[in-house]
């Protein structure tokens, strides 16, 4: 009687520790499966093409891109590229709707109150400035395409960090809200080390 009271105690104590390690593993894929879905609703990871973010973003970098941050002034963009199919960029917001946006001698002015640009000060050093006449190149809105004298509605202008080389609104014309995908929040330099931006 004994043999077989410990015989079905093993049984049911083994079933009982299958069915346990099933209910982790169901458990863990699951987790892992919303985790997954969050992160595909949430969050975007890019990878930098080209150098029109050099000295902030370099060519082959990846960032994480979060979808439902607010946009603000010099926060760095993820979007569609206004004109091309599958084509994506990161630039830096610069011009809200409704702002008169204009570069005169390297210096950026809004609505014709001057601007720093603390995120250039590195980039503008003595040897690029003996090289290059302006960073920027003076620049008005009425130079894009329909002369506008204000950022439209519902449009951003976008610069990329390294302005002699960057193609940008100057080039392809305000970003429409709906074209932007998320906010640039971390840069990843390592296997497990983030950057931010």
């Amino acid at each position: 009687m004994n043999y077989f009271t410990n015989k079905y105690t093993k049984k049911r104590k083994r079933k009982r520790s299958a069915g346990i390690a099933e209910e982790i593993i169901i458990s863990f894929a699951f987790t892992v499966l919303v985790f997954l879905a969050i992160s595909f609703f949430t969050f975007s990871f890019p990878q930098v093409k080209g150098y029109g973010m050099s000295g902030t973003l370099e060519n082959n970098e990846r960032v994480i891109v979060y979808k439902y941050d607010k946009i603000k002034r010099f926060k760095l963009v993820y979007f569609n590229v206004p004109g091309k199919i599958n084509s994506y960029s990161i630039r830096r917001v610069i011009g809200f709707p409704g702002e008169k946006i204009e570069f005169r001698n390297n210096k950026l002015f809004i609505n014709d109150r001057e601007q720093v640009e603390r995120f250039l000060e590195t980039k503008m050093d003595q040897e690029n400035q003996e090289e290059i006449q302006l960073f920027t190149e003076n620049f008005s809105l009425s130079q894009l395409d329909g002369s506008p004298t204000v950022v439209p509605e519902g449009k951003y202008l976008v610069l990329g960090d390294n302005r002699p080389y960057s193609s940008d609104s100057r080039y392809y014309g305000f970003v429409d809200k709906k074209e932007i995908i998320g906010v640039v929040m971390l840069k990843i330099v390592g296997l497990n080390q983030l950057e931010r931006v």
